[in-house]
């Protein structure tokens, strides 16, 4: 099976399972009056189809261009027409700039908690196995993702200077949807079942444990290092810097190493590409295996202090290269 088979073969069954998913929520929106959580979640999804068809317009024939747009109109024709029907209820998006304090009926400011290592938990809709956890406009925090149990999807979107880790307990991400993220490390220490979507990630770092599958799109400047991923496409990107990592959850580690396996760069479809590469003796990743341990530490870490003065420093020695930490473990301190 040839490389481009392998290619169009993918997106069928993604579009497929991403169809289904849509099909159910519209279905559940339509049974009853559509919340803005339903919406939301559609809204979600959709989005990402239609971006995944525009991408696959590169290497799909033009008969199955027009059948998966036609399909995505009607999609959006009924969605379109569900919003109609909506109740009015306020959108439900994660934030943090307005955290309450134990023991305070007041609102903290910004400044207080700009560094502060958040425990978030997502917002479950009322629909069995369906759950959507939302991160937006983010900057200066740590947070640490822990899901409910049940298996959800993730979007995180206009963050920058932060740190988002989710730890390998956390429960089955069926999606994940990054969109404009700056100076910023994410790691996904969980699992991820279906596909991890990356947009506009620029001077960041990615770590990802695992995905079904991973699309870069209008990306530079960043490290990606990768467990068990499957298809890896890229479009519109440039300087990336890819690798290896093995995972050794009973130790907090991960072991960084030359990346080899395929990455299929819509803008450079035959011979290497120059919008990435991988480590060798003179190209590494700014980030390194010293730098996870050190966010698995600071995840564990109670002293709001300790994060502040760490979330900044870290960020800077992983990002920059041209900062690196003393010897002895600081963040492993101040539990």
């Amino acid at each position: 099976m040839s490389k481009l088979h392998q290619t169009q073969q993918r997106f069928y069954s993604n579009f497929q399972s991403a169809k289904k998913e849509l099909d159910k929520l519209l279905a559940a929106g339509a049974n009853s009056s559509p919340t803005s959580d339903i919406l939301d979640a559609i809204d979600q999804k959709l989005a990402a189809l239609i971006e995944d068809v525009q991408i696959a317009k590169a290497y799909l024939v033009p008969y199955d261009q027009r059948a998966y747009a036609s399909q995505v109109d009607q999609l959006t024709k009924e969605f379109n027409e569900l919003k109609e029907r909506a109740v009015p209820i306020s959108k439900f998006a994660f934030s943090t700039r307005s955290r309450r304090l134990p023991g305070d009926g007041r609102s903290s400011e910004p400044e207080q908690i700009a560094s502060k290592q958040i425990n978030s938990s997502p917002q479950a809709f009322d629909i069995p196995g369906i759950t959507i956890h939302q991160l937006q406009g983010l900057e200066n925090k740590f947070v640490t993702v822990e899901p409910l149990p049940a298996s959800g999807s993730l979007s995180i979107s206009e963050i920058s200077n932060c740190i988002i880790f989710v730890p390998p307990s956390a429960s089955v991400m069926s999606s994940v949807r990054v969109t404009d993220c700056l100076k910023s490390i994410l790691v996904f220490s969980g699992e991820i079942s279906g596909p991890l979507h990356l947009s506009r990630v620029i001077t960041s770092t990615i770590v990802v444990r695992q995905a079904h599958q991973l699309r870069l799109h209008e990306s530079s400047d960043s490290d990606i290092i990768l467990g068990e991923t499957g298809g890896r496409i890229i479009e519109k990107c440039s300087d990336l810097i890819f690798a290896k990592a093995e995972f050794n959850e009973a130790h907090d580690r991960i072991t960084i190493s030359q990346f080899t396996e395929s990455i299929d760069d819509f803008d450079h479809p035959a011979g290497k590409s120059p919008n990435w590469s991988t480590i060798d003796d003179e190209t590494t990743t700014k980030f390194t295996d010293n730098h996870y341990e050190r966010i698995v530490h600071l995840s564990q870490t109670t002293n709001e202090q300790h994060i502040q003065e760490n979330l900044t420093r870290l960020i800077h020695a992983a990002l920059s290269r041209d900062i690196d930490f003393e010897d002895g473990d600081e963040s492993k301190h101040g539990n």
